[in-house]
C-alpha cells in the first residue's frame, strides 16, 4: 500500500508541524489523512497536527485523539514565521 511521505518540521507542547514531501509516486498528506493522523497520534500524542500541503498551503488535520475527523484552515504562526 502506498503511503504519504512527510517531514516533521517542528514539535511544540501543543502542536506538531509536518510538510508533505510532494512525491508524485505517493499519495499526498491530504489524500492519506487518516493514516497520517494515526501515525502522528502514535508518535506525538494528542497534539494538534498542522501540515503544509502539496500546494504550499497550511492546514490542520483535525482528530478526536483516536482518529481523523476532518480538515480546518490554519492561519497562525508557522515554524518558518517564528524563526524570522
Amino acid at each position: 500500500m502506498r503511503r504519504a511521505s512527510y517531514a516533521e518540521l517542528a514539535v511544540t507542547p501543543g502542536m506538531v508541524f509536518i510538510a508533505d514531501r510532494c512525491r508524485p509516486d505517493l499519495p499526498s498528506v491530504t489524500n492519506d489523512a487518516e493514516r497520517v493522523v494515526e501515525q502522528c497520534l502514535a508518535a506525538y500524542g494528542e497534539r494538534r497536527i498542522i501540515y503544509r500541503d502539496s500546494g504550499g498551503e497550511w492546514g490542520e488535520l483535525l482528530h478526536t485523539g483516536i482518529q481523523f475527523r476532518g480538515f480546518a484552515p490554519y492561519a497562525d504562526l508557522t515554524p518558518d514565521e517564528e524563526a524570522a
